[in-house]
């Protein structure tokens, strides 16, 4: 196998993908119900609406079946959901009340089809002949492996570009490789049905080629070719846009006796037939939402509001950036995952001070366009990731997934790095065996379920929890929630509350069942999962009662305090209102 290192890369980075195909729970939390109802719904011959498609009857009886109804939140985290009112969103709701219904109802709808098709369109016959061989859930895994025998591929690519950009350094090579191998959120993510295995693998493509075509001059077949693989890339995932740069960067890097206007032509030439590849799409944007692409149609599929660019939006875009790279999403997915992400910072840091050394070896002179070209696709993915939020007004932020189509180039000039800093060779391979290392207990522990999910608590505080009655209410539309009794439960460290609530308007109002209480100007929401599991929608003329955990611990709090509850985002009158109902409960004569 020494004569044949790309296999060997392939085979070895099958064997974690693999692992975590058939392991990883079943819906993953990054909405791969909705990326799988795409696929079915094609299959039904239907080209969903991301705001008018309800999921399909196969997507239902697996989300019922697994209790995963909501992307990022576990099953039992929040209410199940009433199966006998799926529908729509209803018309004319302000920003708020969407934010509202999406976060309480998105799971309904087949809102991922606002993604380009081509990898959901080549997936439909997979699905097809699974389902009727094996039934819906033989379906989902045989589409997981396929994603990891695509992801895969993406470790040989970056034996490949080392050999290009350092072929005198075959050390580049190994630790570029097991950057790829063992990187466990690409395993975790990559291999849940979803478009982002066949983007990354397009993506490594198109790395390779603008590492390599940046060593000669681009002939006009060289631009054409470079152009319908862009346009095919962007139709995998319209994200694969950022490596427009590289591709640019490539076809316009000085080669002696070339002139500037045949090389800008031939850019041109790329971007038309790239964008010209996307033309089905438009058309079917049209159709859809009656614009090229889904827009503000397709961003009323949203659960977050609109928020500011602060400081510490900022912080925690880069923050989630590093580790979900790394790690994967959702956040803690993997066990260890926060030390695996301090690490590969750091190893990630040394890249650009290799690239730079390499750039000023004269030796390696020649090498200067292709890593100019991996660089800039590096680059250019990390600003997508990163800049993301920008479009959707930082409801969200950027995840570290989106840079795996230039993975190829990232482990590669992370590997360069790790050679240039660490130029002492037992240094260097201490810090690649405990990557490994680390990297490989992760993937080991997320395979064998840790860490494991959080279990259902009993509902209600303790027996000897000491119970004190009070009274503070709140109202909204007919809506009505009353605090009865708190309990202060030493031995859990927590404090319960008790709460009515009663719906006497006309029609089913709504509530976020674990409130948010403040004690000052800290806050604590309260969790679902231990409390009593209340509905979220309260039926015209319902009453119902039970126990809210808060996470607050009763030693703490003191007579001269109050407890501030809010119940936020109460809807009634068919989401036309939206508020919150806030309570306050004063701790004198309640606390000892």
């Amino acid at each position: 196998m020494r004569r044949h290192p790309l296999i060997l890369a392939y085979v070895a980075a099958l064997i974690p993908a693999l692992a975590m195909a058939v392991t990883q729970p079943l819906w993953s939390l990054v909405d791969e119900a909705q990326h799988a109802d795409f696929i079915i719904q094609l299959s039904h011959g239907v080209y969903p609406a991301a705001d008018r498609t309800l999921i399909s009857a196969e997507t239902l009886h697996v989300t019922e079946s697994t209790g995963v109804f909501r992307a990022f939140y576990p099953a039992g985290s929040y209410p199940t959901p009433d199966l006998s009112d799926v529908g729509l969103p209803p018309p004319g709701m302000s920003v708020r009340a969407n934010a509202a219904w999406m976060r309480r109802h998105m799971w309904q709808l087949s809102h991922e089809s606002v993604q380009t098709p081509i990898y959901y369109v080549a997936m439909v016959p997979v699905w097809w002949a699974a389902d009727r061989l094996g039934g819906p859930f033989a379906a989902i895994y045989a589409l997981r492996i396929i994603n990891a025998l695509i992801v895969a591929t993406l470790a040989p690519m970056v034996v490949a570009v080392a050999r290009i950009l350092i072929p005198t350094r075959p050390e580049v090579a190994v630790l570029g490789a097991i950057l790829a191998i063992l990187l466990p959120g690409l395993d975790l993510n990559g291999t849940r049905i979803s478009n982002d295995a066949l983007a990354a693998a397009a993506g490594g493509i198109l790395v390779l080629l603008a590492v390599r075509w940046s060593r000669d001059e681009w002939t006009w077949r060289r631009a054409a070719i470079g152009g319908l693989a862009l346009g095919a890339g962007m139709m995998v995932k319209i994200t694969l846009a950022g490596l427009f740069p590289a591709m640019a960067l490539s076809a316009l890097w000085p080669i002696a006796g070339t002139a500037w206007s045949g090389k800008l032509a031939k850019v041109l030439l790329t971007g038309v037939i790239a964008v010209a590849c996307l033309a089905p799409w438009f058309l079917v944007n049209v159709q859809n939402y009656g614009a090229p692409t889904p827009g503000a149609l397709a961003a009323r599929v949203s659960d977050a509001l609109p928020g500011p660019l602060t400081a510490s939006f900022v912080a925690l875009d880069l923050a989630v950036f590093v580790l979900t790279y790394w790690t994967g999403e959702p956040w803690g997915a993997l066990p260890l995952a926060a030390p695996l992400a301090v690490l590969g910072g750091l190893i990630a840091l040394m890249a650009p001070v290799g690239v730079l050394k390499l750039l000023r070896t004269p030796a390696l002179s020649a090498a200067r366009g292709p890593v100019v070209a991996a660089t800039l696709a590096v680059l250019g993915m990390v600003a997508v990731s990163l800049l993301l939020p920008v479009t959707a007004s930082y409801e969200f932020v950027g995840p570290g997934r989106y840079v795996y189509p230039a993975l190829p180039a990232l482990a590669t000039t992370c590997a360069i790095g790790m050679c240039a800093v660490l130029a002492n060779a037992v240094a260097r391979r201490s810090a690649a065996a405990a990557y490994a290392a680390l990297a490989v207990i992760i993937l080991a522990g997320g395979a064998a379920g840790l860490p494991a999910p959080p279990e259902r608590g009993s509902g209600a505080p303790a027996s000897d929890a000491r119970i004190v009655s009070v009274g503070a209410s709140g109202t909204m539309q007919g809506m009505s929630i009353r605090v009865d009794k708190v309990a202060f439960d030493a031995g859990a460290r927590a404090t319960w509350l008790e709460v009515t609530v009663s719906n006497s308007g006309p029609e089913e109002a709504e509530w976020t069942v674990p409130p948010i209480v403040f004690r000052g100007d800290v806050f604590a929401n309260g969790d679902y999962l231990r409390s009593t599991h209340l509905p979220g929608d309260i039926d015209a003329g319902q009453t119902v009662t039970g126990w809210l955990f808060i996470p607050i611990d009763p030693a703490g709090l003191a007579a001269n305090e109050s407890l501030h509850v809010r119940f936020p985002d109460v809807t009634a009158d068919g989401y036309r209102t939206v508020g919150d109902i806030d309570l306050e409960i004063p701790l004198a004569g309640v606390v000892r």
